[in-house]
């Protein structure tokens, strides 16, 4: 095998393994932990204007993060595991330039009149 060949599988590409992506953290520095179906935004155009000190895993988040976008989605995208988008999401987000969008809680309920709207709505049809 060539010198240039010993790190990369013809199969699968470059091998890096997913701490070295990370420095070797395992949970976010905030100790905030995403939920898969979070959803994250980026704060505004100089936040992907500027990748200057970003490696090429966090500009890529960056740029998916254009448009409202869930961490699975994220992990999917990227291909990197959700640990380490986890983790690279954090440090975006302790950068300010991605947000988490504040979801409603999955114990809130909408009011009974919403309901009865909808209800009338779907009637009308």
């Amino acid at each position: 095998m060539p010198a240039g060949d010993k790190w990369v599988d013809r199969n699968a590409g470059p091998v890096v393994r997913p701490y070295a992506l990370t420095g070797g953290r395992t949970a976010p520095t905030s100790g905030r932990v995403l939920d898969l179906i979070a959803v994250v935004v980026a704060s505004g155009q100089d936040s992907t204007d500027d990748p200057v000190g970003l490696s090429p895993e966090h500009r890529r988040i960056l740029s998916l993060c254009r448009r409202p976008v869930t961490v699975a989605d994220v992990a999917s995208a990227t291909a990197l595991p959700v640990g380490v988008v986890r983790v690279l999401l954090a440090d975006l987000i302790l950068q300010r330039r991605i947000t988490v969008i504040a979801q409603r809680s999955a114990g809130e309920q909408p009011s009974a009149d919403l309901l009865k709207e909808v209800l009338h709505g779907l009637r009308a049809l």
